[in-house]
């Protein structure tokens, strides 16, 4: 499988519900599904995985055309949210890993959507990214050229977030990753742009650059700085000398003279090279600066305030990130969960039923609901709602299974409805899940079957308003249209509150 960059002109908890076959056998359709080798000479073009685009612009400031990689998240929507955009130096040799670190921490819920825009270096990397020399003038005449950084800041500061704000759906939070060079440029950005990034990582800084001046240089930056609303993580790894040292004087002025809002880690990792170092820095560095992001106890605050806070805490991050936030539908649902789990059924209620305000149209928020009037003993109540949950979702077996202890037999399928020979033909064919995950769709005895390697066939319902259901994994899906008019995929309820997407591909 060939990796490639394309060219371009233009620039918490586990809730507590029997679902666990249910949910495995889904995962297994959609993430954990076989790839297939291929026998025989093939185009490597059709393997292709793209993973970012080159682009370039023309700099007034710094004299020449200066290229830059730009990486979107397969779910970047022009329309949608805004998101946040993470600059990195050394584009070309950082690009592949911290934008798979990205993807990754992404999907796993503990960073927002971000765009990584990479800054390749051109013909001086040392002119690009070193601080004038000052104090040693040895430096002069081994690095003849250093002393641009402020020119390359400049650069990006009027150029290139310019450029990169002009064309994609950004909002106003900048993380800026450097390594080395890259992570002395970082902090001479920081004191000469305080509010240019809103979060810097800063790996393995070559502070022992023009004899430590940028130590005493943050000294006076720190003094007469009253306010700094910046992150700061900083890493060094199995390095001594001034280069340690250095780090180690900066960070102890963090600790000492540290302005108002100014946040700060520094790690040091004795396992790491001055090579390896910037994998583990950078996943590190993300999760640390969005850790307000996914390290919450809604329980502890819903115990502190009710709701109220809880919405104030997604507000405050808000603001932070410059996201949106609200607390999911999954979010509320687990906090529900550990009160029922508590036997605080009272509790559990209100938050179920202040759910359905927010979500009305799940199967699960009703679903969820009904369980907490079964533990308060309203059965009428618990009937009601089960019978909601199944008329949004007939594949919820849990809702079958529930009124049927209950005394009531509903048959799910009762709205099952017949398509059309021109709806079924619609539907048919090859589908691919994200990362993994061929899905056949077939019509076979006047059935409509899903197929996935090593997994038990499904069949298909088709219910009113566009809902499928699958059988025997009761896993529910909802067809959607390109532009062009054409059915171009799928997406499945994967999880509470959660989509997954699966594009046609013949």
């Amino acid at each position: 499988m060939q990796l490639v960059i394309m060219n371009s002109t233009n620039p918490m908890n586990l809730n507590r519900k029997p679902r666990l076959l249910k949910l495995m056998i889904l995962m297994a359709m959609l993430v954990c599904g076989k790839v297939e080798a291929q026998v025989g000479p093939k185009d490597p073009s059709q393997d292709a995985v793209t993973i970012g685009k080159s682009y370039s612009i023309s700099s007034s400031i710094l004299g020449e055309d200066r290229p830059y990689l730009v990486y979107l998240p397969d779910d970047y929507n022009p329309s949608g949210d805004p998101i946040a955009v993470l600059y990195l130096l050394d584009g070309s040799g950082h690009f592949h890993h911290t934008t798979g670190i990205v993807s990754f921490l992404k999907n796993q819920g503990r960073i927002p959507n971000m765009l990584v825009v990479a800054i390749p270096n051109t013909s001086d990397r040392t002119h690009d990214l070193t601080p004038t020399i000052e104090l040693d003038s040895s430096a002069k005449t081994g690095f003849p050229s250093a002393g641009g950084a402020d020119k390359m800041l400049a650069f990006i500061r009027d150029e290139l977030i310019p450029a990169i704000d002009s064309t994609y759906h950004t909002n106003s939070y900048r993380i800026l990753v450097g390594h080395s060079f890259g992570g002395i440029f970082s902090v001479n950005a920081l004191m000469k742009e305080p509010e240019l990034f809103d979060a810097h990582i800063s790996i393995s800084p070559s502070m022992w650059w023009d004899k430590q001046n940028l130590v005493s240089r943050a000294d006076s930056f720190l003094e007469s700085t009253d306010t700094l609303d910046v992150f700061y993580y900083m890493t060094m790894g199995n390095e001594g000398g001034a280069m340690l040292g250095g780090a180690m004087k900066l960070a102890a002025l963090f600790e000492e003279k540290s302005p108002q809002k100014f946040h700060w880690d520094f790690k040091v990792m004795e396992e790491e090279t001055h090579g390896s170092i910037p994998h583990r820095s950078t996943y590190n560095g993300l999760e640390s600066i969005f850790k307000d992001w996914f390290r919450v106890d809604l329980a502890e605050l819903y115990t502190i305030g009710g709701l109220p806070a809880v919405d104030l805490h997604f507000k405050d991050i808000s603001s932070k990130f410059g996201y949106v936030m609200h607390p999911s539908e999954s979010q509320m649902n687990s906090l529900g969960y550990d009160f029922m789990n508590k036997n605080a059924y009272g509790k559990a209620l209100d938050i179920f039923l202040e759910n359905i305000k927010r979500f009305p149209k799940s199967s699960n928020v009703y679903d969820s609901v009904a369980e907490a009037y079964m533990e308060l003993g309203e059965k009428d109540k618990a009937i009601e709602h089960y019978r909601k949950s199944l008329v949004i979702n007939p594949g919820n077996a849990n809702g079958v299974e529930k009124l049927k202890k209950l005394g009531i037999d509903f048959d799910p399928m009762k709205d099952e409805i017949s398509l059309s020979e021109l709806q079924k033909k619609e539907i048919i064919g090859i589908y691919e899940a994200p990362e993994i995950g061929k899905v056949e769709i077939t019509l076979h005895d006047d059935k409509l079957k899903v197929f996935t390697p090593g997994l038990p066939e499904q069949i298909m319902h088709a219910f009113p308003e566009n809902k499928f259901v699958l059988t025997p994994a009761n896993v529910t899906l909802t067809f959607f249209r390109n532009i062009d008019g054409n059915v171009g995929g799928f997406e499945v309820q994967q999880g509470i509150g959660e989509t997954s997407r699966v594009i046609k591909k013949e």
